[in-house]
C-alpha cells in the first residue's frame, strides 16, 4: 500500500508541477527523456526509495516471523508431554539457527547490491540540501528583477525538500527495524540457564549467539563508507547544522559574493 501511494504522490506531484510550472516541450522526446527524468521531483528518488523499502521491509517481516517461531519452543527447553521431544527441539533450534543465518547472508547481498545506490543517494539528498539552504541565506542577493513570481516557484521546492528528507527517514527507519529484529533473537537466549540445559540444546545455543555476533558485522551500509541506522539522522543533522552556520558566516566573504554574481548571471539568462 505504501508503494502504491509513493507512485500515485509521483504522478500527482509531477502534474502539479507542471501545471504551476509550465515548460516549453519542443518533442515527445524531450519530455519523456528530460522533463520527466531529470526535472523535479526526480524520478530515480521514488525509485531507489520504493525498491530500498521493497525489499528491506521484506527481510523486517522475515526477521519478524523467525523470532515469532523461536517463541513457539517450550519454556525452559525441555521435552514437554505429547508436544515437544528432546530431538524436535534440537532440530528446530538448528533450523531457525540456519535461517537466521540465511536472512543475514541476503542482508550482506542487499548491502552489496545497493550500496553504491544508497551512498549516491544520501549523498545527493543531502548536497541539494545544503545548496538549497545557500540560496535561501542568500535569496537577497540571488534574487532577480522579475516580480511575477509564482508564490509555487517557492512551494513546489520546499515540498520537495520535505519530501528529500522524508524519503531518507523512510530508508533508514526500516534499516533500523530490521536491526531491532536481527538483535532480538540474542535476549531470547540470554534468557535460558545453560548450565541447566542438555549438551546437545548447549551446543545450539552458543552456536547461535557465535553466529549472532558474527551475523553483527554485517550492517547495511552504503558501499561501506558509513552504516545505515538512527546514528545517520545525528550526522546528517550535525553536518547540516555545520554547514548552514558556516554558510552564514561566509555570507559576505569576498569567493561568496562572486559566487552568488555568477549564480545570479546564470539564474537570469535561464
Amino acid at each position: 500500500m505504501i508503494f502504491i501511494s509513493l507512485f500515485v504522490y509521483f504522478i500527482g506531484f509531477k502534474s502539479l508541477y507542471f501545471y504551476f510550472l509550465p515548460i516549453k516541450i519542443e518533442n515527445i522526446v524531450s519530455l519523456l527523456i528530460y522533463y520527466l527524468l531529470f526535472i523535479l521531483p526526480f524520478v530515480i528518488d521514488y525509485v531507489v526509495t520504493i525498491s530500498s523499502c521493497f525489499f528491506l521491509q521484506s527481510l523486517y517481516v522475515r526477521f519478524q516471523t523467525l523470532n515469532e517461531f523461536w517463541k513457539c519452543l517450550p519454556t525452559d527447553l525441555v521435552d514437554v508431554s505429547r508436544q515437544w521431544t528432546h530431538t524436535e527441539i534440537v532440530d528446530f533450534m538448528e533450523n531457525t539457527r540456519l535461517l537466521h543465518s540465511e536472512l543475514c547472508g541476503l542482508l550482506k547481498t542487499f548491502t552489496q547490491g545497493y550500496g553504491s545506490l544508497l551512498l549516491g543517494f544520501f549523498a545527493s539528498s543531502f548536497i541539494n540540501l545544503l545548496l538549497s539552504i545557500y540560496f535561501i541565506v542568500n535569496n537577497g542577493t540571488l534574487s532577480t528583477s522579475h516580480s511575477s513570481a509564482n508564490v509555487w516557484e517557492q512551494i513546489i521546492p520546499l515540498i520537495i525538500h520535505v519530501q528529500m528528507v522524508t524519503f531518507l527517514m523512510f530508508i533508514i527507519v526500516f534499516v533500523s527495524f530490521i536491526n531491532k529484529k536481527k538483535m532480538e533473537m540474542i535476549s531470547y537466549l540470554r534468557l535460558y540457564r545453560i548450565s541447566n540445559l542438555h549438551l546437545d540444546i548447549k551446543r545450539q545455543i552458543k552456536m547461535f549467539m557465535n553466529q549472532i555476533s558474527e551475523c553483527d558485522s554485517n550492517q547495511i551500509s552504503a558501499y561501506g563508507f558509513f552504516d545505515t541506522n538512527l546514528n545517520l539522522v545525528t550526522t546528517i543533522l550535525v553536518l547540516l547544522i555545520t554547514g548552514i552556520i558556516t554558510i552564514i558566516q561566509m555570507k559576505n566573504h569576498p569567493i561568496i559574493l562572486r559566487l552568488n554574481n555568477d549564480t545570479k548571471s546564470f539564474l537570469e539568462k535561464l
